[in-house]
């Protein structure tokens, strides 16, 4: 796998010069070398011939030296921090090529059309007037390659900022259809008891456990429902525990003050806190009170739990606050009082709107 994610690193850091449309940048520079160093510099009508001689064999060497430089030089070895050896092969490439550059050019390039009387005659006058070439063309060269890199940079970040937000839609998404294990066998249990004895109030069983799952997988796509349609689906997960009240040892009180009308809430918020009380079974039946205040931007959840809160239960309801709170930030209040004695004292603030967002 690490070799894989190399390889994908390398091929992106060699053609990162390239991608994106960059390509236009080089065809830019060389379109300007044609028109600077041919079209402008000869003074005969451009035949194929000219443009073979004063523009692709006369900037045969340079080409090879730019793009040896950002195809091989940059990405394996300057961007894998080797800098050393790179630095000492850009020293090397740019002294021995124009050696090279200069016995081609005697031999293979005819220029025609330009005044050649005020150029060196020896190699030296010739080397060194390579290498003042090759040095402006290189400074102009590196600008360019410089604006790729931040725009790649810019890319980069944007990407990065994007996937982290895919990713952590992904773990909202998760977290707000996310049901308990635990919960769902002893709810599948219960519904497995009722139904082998059976109970009467196993067909109504069955219904609340069916629309509370129907409800959690369409509400947990969305960001906002509405209040009262979480209210209801609360009541329902009440009414479903409430009918095996003898086994779960847990009898639930809600009460609702206020107005739940053109009002919308976090999917899930409240059925979500519930989940944590229902997992485990309390050594004696326990009360759990739930006092809902609705005002016109918040709402208020006091709960009241007449047990001592066990270490999951507490490490359950750290965390609801924590995903709640990275779900919705600070928006969301979430306290605990007194969870160390025989009752725990929870105090939830949840923002409202009242139009869905």
């Amino acid at each position: 796998m690490s070799t894989f994610v190399q390889q994908e690193i390398n091929k992106r850091n060699r053609w990162v010069y390239f991608s994106k449309y960059r390509w236009l940048a080089h065809v830019a520079y060389w379109t300007w070398v044609l028109i600077v160093g041919t079209f402008m510099a000869v003074n005969v009508p451009v035949t194929p011939s000219i443009l073979l001689n004063h523009f692709i064999l006369a900037n045969l060497h340079i080409a090879v030296f730019f793009y040896l430089y950002c195809l091989i030089l940059i990405p394996y070895f300057f961007k894998r921090n080797k800098n050393l050896i790179f630095w000492l092969l850009v020293l090397a490439s740019f002294l021995l090529i124009p050696v090279s550059d200069v016995y081609f050019s005697r031999s293979f390039v005819h220029y025609t059309g330009i005044d050649m009387t005020d150029r060196p005659k020896g190699f030296l006058g010739n080397y060194m007037l390579v290498v003042m070439g090759y040095l402006i063309n290189f400074l102009i060269f590196s600008m360019l390659l410089f604006f790729m890199e931040k725009n790649e940079e810019n890319n980069l970040l944007m990407e990065v900022e994007q996937e982290k937000k895919e990713i952590e839609q992904v773990k909202l998404d998760l977290l707000k259809t996310n049901i308990s294990p635990d919960f769902m066998m002893r709810s599948l249990n219960q519904l497995k008891r009722s139904a082998l004895v059976p109970e009467p109030y196993t067909p109504e069983s069955i219904i609340k456990f069916s629309e509370l799952l129907r409800y959690r997988l369409y509400r947990g796509k969305q960001l906002q429902t509405p209040l009262a349609e979480e209210l209801q689906a609360l009541e329902d997960f009440i009414s479903f525990i409430a009918f095996d009240q003898s086994s779960n040892r847990l009898r639930v009180e809600l009460q609702v003050t206020g107005n739940t009308e053109t009002k919308f809430i976090a999917a899930l918020a409240l059925v979500n806190v519930m989940e944590p009380f229902c997992k485990l079974i309390p050594d004696h039946p326990a009360l759990l009170k739930l006092n809902v205040f609705i005002a016109d931007d918040t709402l208020q959840l006091n709960i009241i739990y007449n047990q001592q809160a066990t270490a999951a239960l507490f490490t359950d309801l750290n965390q609801y606050g924590a995903d709640y709170t990275g779900l919705y930030g600070n928006s969301i209040q979430f306290n605990f009082e007194e969870c160390d004695d025989d009752s725990c004292k929870i105090e939830m603030i949840l923002p409202l709107i009242s139009k869905h967002a």
